[in-house]
């Protein structure tokens, strides 16, 4: 059983007094206040006329056995068009309670996400980083410490509300609070159009990744039904943030030479670092501030003079990096991650249990590379005893030493697989992707120009072996003649090199090009 009702307000009017006019809601006591308004007119001599708006309608579905749908909507067709399909699911045997999608607004949505999804995900810190970082915009709250801030900066001359956040702050989000039913592509357009002002389009992008994992679980998963998802109609931006950038020249070895300086750099200042722990500690011990200092700088100077008189342990930590990201095309979570367990020195692998694409994978180490590594100490479980952060920071400052630009440390990577394709030993897109770890061999379509070289060698030996066949049989040299005469029984004497024997009688032979044939007798 349904029925749908005009919930719209009341509006009375006077001719020729529009300053009378009033509008009374739906609700029961908006009729009440409608009624002693028209009686107060009537009683001051007005005429007043009343009149129902068409912009409120109230859809009720009720289904025995099942709760009630309870759903409003803007207009008599959009009411209609919802009561159709709802009967035309339950004729399917589906009963899907649209209403749901208007009990629920997506900024809840998106914190049941974080809550209930993110932890389950390999990004999760960041997904959930990210999408709280858009409820927070959607309430305008970095916004308002902003400006809070350059208030007290102003009166005070400092600002002592903290930031909490070191990013732009996101506008044209206000439709996260909107109930889902509600939200249209156009909302979320409006967003992506002002977001692309401030970051690169692969940035929103990855946002929109993330609004539409969002959607489609609340969707499919959580039971709240739409006609229609937004997010597929929204139109999202275009780019190609596709990077070719490879090692030119004497780039390479200026980044060993690098992270040769690097790696001692670091082992000078961890062995100085360790001489000194126990003086330092020692040393913050006294009873005063100046002598504390004092103290802390004597034991470091002195332990910087007995690193450099007898020297230290050189620890070739981002030189083996380096290397070990063009022997083997590893992302760098991959690589940071690789425990010393994981790495069969014999099979000459490392595995990797968890990847980008979820999959685990053997990585294949060369012997030289595995030799490499062995030269390390085993300072931890990982091979790599590095954090993100100071690795990005080695990183930078082994470019500034190599004075090389736009170069990332995932370029290794595109540079080991680079090579792989150029040297030709990888004769199948399988190979290549054996090597690299695609997931999907598509992704491999960019280095398929690197083998036009191989592929080229390969063209010559095939037309070779075309020529040497001719109408199904394998044409001989005529170096080869004699002996294959002589093997079948036949004479060889009398045939030159570049002779061949006279055909049999009866049988045309066609001489050289401009004589005209002969026919034995």
């Amino acid at each position: 059983m349904a029925d749908i009702t005009n919930r719209s307000p009341f509006i009375v009017t006077v001719e020729r007094r529009p300053e009378l006019a009033r509008r009374f809601p739906f609700s029961p006591r908006g009729q009440s206040r409608l009624r002693e308004y028209v009686e107060d007119l009537r009683r001051r001599g007005f005429k007043p006329k009343v009149a129902q708006g068409a912009d409120r309608w109230q859809l009720r579905v009720r289904h025995v056995g099942r709760p009630q749908q309870i759903e409003t909507f803007g207009s008599l067709a959009d009411a209609e068009a919802r009561l159709a399909q709802i009967e035309a699911d339950a004729a399917r045997g589906l009963m899907r309670d649209y209403a749901r999608a208007s009990t629920v607004t997506v900024a809840q949505l998106i914190a049941r996400y974080i809550r209930e999804e993110c932890p389950r995900m390999k990004g999760g810190d960041t997904y959930s980083t990210i999408l709280r970082a858009m409820l927070e915009d959607s309430r305008h709250e970095l916004e308002l410490r902003i400006a809070q801030r350059e208030a007290e900066a102003r009166e005070h001359g400092v600002a002592k509300t903290k930031l909490c956040a070191n990013r732009i702050p996101m506008a044209n989000l206000e439709w996260l609070n909107l109930p889902l039913s509600q939200v249209r592509a156009t909302d979320i357009e409006d967003f992506v159009e002002e977001r692309l002002q401030h970051v690169q389009p692969a940035t929103v992008d990855r946002q929109l990744d993330l609004l539409a994992a969002v959607f489609k679980v609340a969707t499919t998963t959580w039971g709240y039904y739409l006609d229609v998802n937004p997010m597929t109609h929204v139109r999202r931006p275009r780019y190609f943030n596709e990077r070719n950038r490879r090692l030119t020249h004497d780039e390479e070895a200026r980044l060993i030479e690098a992270a040769r300086e690097l790696d001692a750099q670091r082992s000078y200042e961890q062995h100085v670092k360790a001489l000194a722990a126990s003086e330092v500690q020692a040393g913050r011990q006294a009873p005063t501030h100046y002598a504390r200092v004092k103290a802390v700088k004597a034991s470091y100077a002195a332990a910087r003079a007995h690193a450099l008189q007898h020297g230290y342990q050189h620890v070739p930590l981002f030189e083996v990096f380096l290397q070990f990201q063009l022997g083997t095309a590893a992302r760098r979570g991959e690589t940071l991650g690789l425990p010393w367990s994981n790495i069969n020195l014999e099979a000459q692998t490392a595995w990797l249990p968890t990847t980008k694409n979820g999959r685990g994978r053997h990585l294949a180490v060369r012997r030289d590379i595995l030799e490499q590594l062995q030269a390390l100490p085993r300072t931890s479980q990982r091979v790599f005893d590095l954090g993100v952060k100071e690795l990005a920071n080695g990183w930078a400052r082994m470019c500034e030493i190599a004075g090389i630009e736009d170069l990332r440390i995932h370029d290794l990577r595109h540079e080991a697989i680079s090579r792989a394709a150029e040297s030709g030993m990888f004769t199948t897109v399988l190979d290549l992707q054996a090597f690299s770890g695609h997931r999907d061999t598509r992704s491999l379509t960019r280095y398929t120009h690197l083998c036009a070289t191989s592929i080229a060698r390969t063209l010559e030996r095939a037309e070779a072996q075309r020529l040497a066949t001719h109408k199904g049989r394998q044409r001989l040299s005529t170096n080869a003649m004699p002996l294959v005469l002589a093997t079948a029984g036949g004479a060889t004497e009398g045939f030159e090199d570049d002779t061949q024997p006279d055909p049999p009688s009866n049988v045309v032979a066609f001489p050289r090009r401009g004589s005209a044939p002969r026919v034995s007798s």
